[in-house]
């Protein structure tokens, strides 16, 4: 497995020397990086490695690369957010009376889904097709 790491764009890296760029993304804080050994789930690590791949190729106007930037780190923290979730709604034993208790986090997890995979399309296009257009495109997907 290939380790990973994404510093929060709105955050300055610290200027201290670390040995490595991966000894300093072991160090920091949970809230300044999302690491990819914190998707114990394959899918999940999976499409976050997409994700992040993805981004590395984008190219073209420096501000609307950020606001790609921006919106990439926002959906992988929230996808390890979810992630206990996740878990919790694979492992619960359906019964009677817990329908209601599993649907809206049902629902809240299948809306970010969707904005995840959209935004997911967005970055692959953009890979293949680097316009301008495309670029602004994806950096206003909301």
């Amino acid at each position: 497995m290939t380790f990973w790491w994404m510093w929060n764009p709105a955050r300055t890296v610290p200027s201290r020397r670390f040995r490595s760029e991966e000894s300093l993304a072991k160090s920091a804080p949970e809230d300044q990086v999302v690491r990819s050994t914190d998707f114990p789930c394959p899918a999940q690590r999976r499409r976050a490695t997409a994700v992040r791949e993805d981004f590395l190729r984008v190219t073209g106007d420096p501000v609307q690369v950020a606001l790609v930037e921006q919106q990439l780190w926002t959906l992988l923290v929230a996808l390890r957010r979810f992630q206990p979730l996740r878990d919790a709604l694979a492992t619960a034993v359906p019964k009677a009376g817990r329908a209601a208790l599993v649907a809206e986090p049902s629902r809240e997890l299948a809306e970010f889904d969707r904005r995840f995979d959209r935004f997911a399309a967005a970055l692959r296009v953009l890979v293949m097709d680097p316009t301008p257009e495309q670029l602004r495109h994806t950096a206003a997907l909301d």
